[in-house]
């Protein structure tokens, strides 16, 4: 998107992530673009199944067979990671690019006390670090994120904890190396609502004060409308609109974006019934020709058989559609 201070970050360009299955090809991620500036919170937003979480984990290069990325780049200060070998994105995860993903358990090892396995994050990337300054730093981490007693926390193996403390404890290992970027993959969906207050608040203070770049992954715009400073909606493995978090918000251009706008509970709403899309998403082992988003949208005609692109629509703010809403969300 236009109008960035500052040189991007990360820079994924056209990214295309395939699964080689049996009954034919999963195009799980197809053609994704998109920029993050340092100290940015992007919301990468769409419902199970549209490819946010594939996208942060080709990022990562954590995709397993029989997926593979099959094309683009994902340029990190200028470094094409898609190109990476295995040996340079070892020493970048947990060091420069962080994930937390939405369940703990993938990350926490059951054997471990916590405290060893945070200090290990430490250490591993600063062998300079002494224990006792790696056991106070992850101390201060669980801290930051709402754990009560953190000392005594350290030394408790994560089957001692419950789910919602485990995934405090992902999200503090994820910021003990203030990282340039984390992927937070629905890290806050197993927390009550007054820890997840409390944990955004840390991630904006994290990202401002150490330019952190973030991309959140959710489907909840309640959570993000708190949080990012833009979003990028994904469908079917696609983009389908991108832009600043009030454009968005206030006057989304994409019928699937009102869709998910309208979908979340509200005041103003009391005793209607809650706003569905219609329909379900389609398999990706057979995406329909044209619009993916065709068969659900209230909007479709004959034109809608040819496939749009991702173009901009309002200044700063794009959609894949050829029929985009320019009425402000009612």
């Amino acid at each position: 998107m236009a109008g960035r201070q500052s040189s991007p970050i990360l820079e994924v360009e056209r990214l295309r992530t395939h699964f080689m299955t049996r009954a034919g090809i999963v195009k799980a991620v197809d053609d994704v673009s998109f920029a993050i500036s340092a100290g940015e919170i992007m919301g990468l937003v769409g419902e199970s199944g549209s490819g946010k979480s594939i996208t942060g984990l080709s990022i990562m290069r954590l995709i397993d067979v029989p997926g593979r990325i099959v094309g683009g780049r994902i340029r990190f200060r200028g470094e094409d990671l898609a190109a990476a070998p295995e040996q340079r994105m070892r020493a970048l995860r947990g060091s420069r690019i962080a994930m937390v993903f939405q369940d703990p358990l993938m990350t926490l090892n059951p054997l471990l006390r916590v405290g060893t396995q945070m200090a290990e994050a430490i250490t591993a990337h600063n062998r300079e670090v002494s224990r006792t300054e790696a056991r106070a730093r992850s101390r201060d981490a669980l801290g930051r994120v709402g754990i009560p007693a953190p000392e005594e926390r350290l030394d408790a193996f994560p089957h001692q904890l419950s789910g919602g403390m485990r995934q405090r404890v992902a999200i503090a290992t994820a910021i003990l190396n203030e990282p340039d970027l984390i992927i937070a993959d629905e890290p806050t969906t197993a927390l009550d609502v007054t820890i997840q207050a409390q944990i955004l608040h840390e991630i904006r203070k994290l990202c401002r004060q150490t330019s952190t770049a973030m991309i959140w992954i959710t489907h909840d715009f309640a959570v993000i409308a708190g949080l990012a400073g833009s979003i990028s909606v994904m469908y079917a493995g696609r983009i389908v609109e991108q832009g600043h978090l009030d454009d968005i918000l206030d006057r989304p251009l994409h019928p699937y974006t009102r869709g998910l706008i309208r979908s979340v509970p509200s005041r103003n709403r009391r005793g209607r019934p809650l706003h569905q899309i219609q329909g379900s998403p389609p398999n990706l082992l057979a995406l329909p020709g044209g619009c993916a988003f065709r068969d659900r949208c209230p909007h479709t005609d004959d034109v809608c058989n040819a496939e749009p692109d991702l173009e901009l629509v309002r200044a700063e703010q794009a959609a894949r559609c050829f029929h985009p809403q320019l009425e402000a969300l009612a």
